[in-house]
């Protein structure tokens, strides 16, 4: 006999009759989405921790319901960045590639990806390192540079700023109504004359679904998380520490692959309503309607 399979399994076993018997001696937790009262909340944090658990972090409060996005990834075609990037579209050299576009004159270089990743560097700004940046120079540039996207300060998200001698350097995700919208990002970096280099992967939100849905409880989410961790043999005898908990939308799709790269179709997809989990073994995500997990 495997003896270190079957020590496993039995762990296991035990773990998901612990489970078992939270939902028996608190059935109001798990059986619905009501908020948890703050008796039951201790007593889940207990549970988590004997389950090798800890919460390092403020549990956000209950979220009133909210609905589902449907969106797609925000694309910049060749002849947008023509028209706004470069003086004179005739010295652009243009190149084709199977995943990306890339374009470039003596000043400026472009990469456009199939997946709607967009890259801009400013080949002067960036060799151009001398001169000490002033951060409100350099960030009214971003302003304005973000403005030609489209881009306004209510859709960044968990935005961070550096300074060094040189450059301003902003990074942050994309936001929604106070929330995030996962599998975004932008990163800029810039001078007192301008933007120098930009890396973006942005959505557009085609629809904010009228029907509105129950959100499940933060601490709800957390026992299911509590639930997955317990059938992963991996995990075994391992703690996970939880650093921040935060309610928005995960989306998880693909950008269309096309025959024609002059042809980008970008598949819409749902954004829904979940909660990220931030942990010592990355992110987890649960999706706030059904408590499953969405990706880890």
């Amino acid at each position: 006999m495997n003896w270190s399979r079957a020590k496993t399994i039995l762990i296991i076993l035990f773990l998901i009759a612990d489970i078992f018997l939270l939902y028996e001696l608190y059935p109001g937790i798990l059986g619905n989405n009501r908020m948890i009262d703050e008796e039951s909340t201790k007593e889940v944090i207990k549970y988590l921790e004997k389950q090798g658990i800890y919460v390092r972090c403020l549990i956000p409060k209950a979220s009133s319901p909210k609905a589902p996005l449907t969106v797609k990834y925000k694309y910049f075609d060749s002849q947008y960045a023509l028209k706004n990037f470069f003086h004179d579209p005739e010295e652009v050299v243009i190149k084709d590639y199977e995943d990306r576009q890339i374009m470039e004159d003596d000043r400026i270089y472009i990469e456009i990806y199939r997946n709607g990743e967009f890259i801009y560097t400013n080949k002067k700004l960036m060799e151009n390192k001398a001169e000490e940046v002033d951060d409100k120079a350099a960030l009214s540039s971003i302003e304005m540079f973000l403005k030609k996207l489209g881009i306004e300060g209510k859709d960044l998200y968990d935005s961070t700023q550096n300074i060094d001698r040189s450059y301003v350097k902003l990074s942050c995700s994309q936001g929604y109504k106070d929330t995030f919208l996962d599998e975004s990002y932008l990163d800029v970096m810039a001078t007192n004359e301008g933007v120098a280099y930009m890396k973006i992967l942005w959505f557009e939100v085609e629809n904010n679904g009228k029907t509105k849905k129950e959100i499940m409880d933060p601490m709800r989410a957390l026992l299911k998380l509590a639930d997955k961790l317990a059938q992963q043999p991996e995990v075994d005898n391992k703690t996970v520490t939880i650093f921040d908990i935060s309610l928005g939308y995960y989306f998880d799709t693909d950008i269309e692959q096309v025959e024609e790269f002059d042809i980008v179709e970008v598949e819409e997809g749902t954004a829904i309503p979940s909660w990220r989990i931030k942990t010592d073994m990355g992110n987890i995500y649960i999706n706030a309607y059904n408590g499953t997990v969405e990706k880890k």
